[in-house]
């Protein structure tokens, strides 16, 4: 297991190797297409029982991430130690990377974010992550921005 910091936000790359019909709480049924999914969250305390509840297929649904990982891979996560507002801005930087939305509202319900899911190809989304970690020091933009 990865040592988490206590609190911060998180990026989950969860895999979907083909098309599903899948019902996502409140939002109803979404088609999600083959590809990479990645989703912003946050978790200010605990957040390594946050992440490996994530993990786990054995929960409660309680979270609209929890309806797409019951039919999808969980492959990585990637922990920032950034306050809450954190997901919302590593939501953009993936969007602003060419990702895109593929359903509104989806862990967002809380902020005006379109979605904290964004979407990329199989193809383009294999690496586009670890791309973004390796060329950009997302901490210090997220300071620099709201400083």
């Amino acid at each position: 297991m990865q040592d988490y910091p206590d609190g911060g936000v998180y990026i989950l790359k969860v895999k979907l190797g083909k098309e599903k019909k899948i019902k996502i709480g409140a939002l109803g049924i979404k088609t999600f297409t083959p590809g990479y999914y990645f989703y912003t969250g946050t978790a200010q305390t605990n957040l390594a029982a946050r992440i490996n509840r994530h993990y786990s297929s054995d929960k409660k649904f309680h979270w609209h991430i929890d309806y797409l990982l019951a039919e999808a891979d969980l492959e990585n996560d990637f922990v920032f130690e950034l306050p809450g507002e954190g997901e919302c801005f590593l939501a953009r930087i993936l969007t602003e990377n060419g990702g895109r939305t593929p359903a509104a509202g989806f862990g967002a319900s809380d902020c005006s974010c379109e979605s904290h899911l964004i979407y990329f190809s199989l193809t383009a989304g294999r690496t586009v992550l670890e791309d973004l970690i390796k060329s950009k020091n997302l901490t210090a933009e997220f300071k620099k921005i709201n400083s």
